[in-house]
């Protein structure tokens, strides 16, 4: 652990040991908050940035930090399998205050895009067949996504209704989902795995951006997945297309394919503002 994450480091620590019926909100969010006003100021800085230019190693470890409390506090509002930790007792208006205090802004985005939502439940309807409407829409958010900047910092929560054949809905609610590490009802994914308890937390942030009209996903990969002349990635036997499919959704939505021993975190590309995959 670098000492820039130790204020998320203690706070993550905090609210892993906080007791079921404690509000953590007023007990360790609020004043965590008002002893950190050095993070909040540093956030604000980061977001004018507002360019996917590289960034030095610590400044993605700190919000790869940050990431780890938000997936901690996330875990309030997934559904429960029966097992495992609730998570910490927190209500949407309490943690949008935190987050808001840590310059996060909410993207209140209507049509469903994977850049700014993770679909947590679909389900496939009939349609007319030349029904006018999009192949995915949004049926409800569980929780929002947050920017910071023009910075992806964490996406939606949602559920989907699709037209047949646009999703394998089971596919798309239950396949490793990569670049986190907890999720209550999926199997996840992270650089940070396999680490011990202090090293695991020097891991790079996944930073995907608002480019104009476009989206850029994994501004730090080296494989441009758009580039012609894509060498076949050395870590799996997947399409060019089952690439982008992995990176943009950050698990697979349709492809059924073994889903839970790929390497996807060096490849990148940068579509439409209106792609939907």
């Amino acid at each position: 652990m670098d000492p820039c994450q130790a204020p998320y480091r203690d706070l993550f620590d905090a609210l892993y040991k906080s007791a079921p019926a404690e509000d953590v909100f007023e007990t360790l969010l609020r004043p965590w908050l008002d002893a950190h006003a050095e993070e909040r100021d540093w956030l604000n800085a980061f977001a004018q940035r507002s360019s996917p230019a590289p960034i030095v190693t610590e400044d993605s470890w700190r919000l790869y930090a940050l990431s780890r409390v938000n997936q901690v506090l996330l875990l309030a509002f997934q559904r429960n399998e029966g097992e495992g930790w609730e998570g910490p007792n927190l209500s949407l208006p309490d943690y949008l205050a935190f987050m808001t205090g840590l310059c996060c802004r909410v993207a209140d985005e209507t049509d469903y895009s994977p850049f700014f939502h993770e679909i947590v439940e679909a389900a496939e309807e009939k349609r007319p067949l030349f029904s006018r409407r999009k192949a995915l829409e949004l049926a409800r958010v569980d929780w929002p996504a947050l920017m910071l900047g023009t910075m992806m910092f964490s996406r939606a929560g949602v559920a989907v209704s699709c037209a047949p054949g646009a999703l394998h809905t089971e596919i798309a609610t239950s396949s490793t989902l990569y670049w986190q590490r907890w999720r209550k009802h999926r199997r996840t994914s992270d650089l940070s795995d396999g680490w011990g308890s202090n090293s695991q937390w020097r891991t790079p942030f996944r930073r995907d951006y608002v480019v104009g009209e476009e989206l850029l996903f994994n501004a730090d990969g080296k494989h441009d997945l758009a580039a012609p002349g894509l060498p076949a990635s050395e870590y799996d036997d997947l399409t060019v297309a089952e690439r982008i499919e992995l990176l943009t959704h950050r698990c697979f939505v349709r492809c059924e394919k073994p889903d839970d021993d790929f390497h996807p975190y060096g490849d990148r590309i940068q579509l439409p503002h209106g792609f939907q995959q």
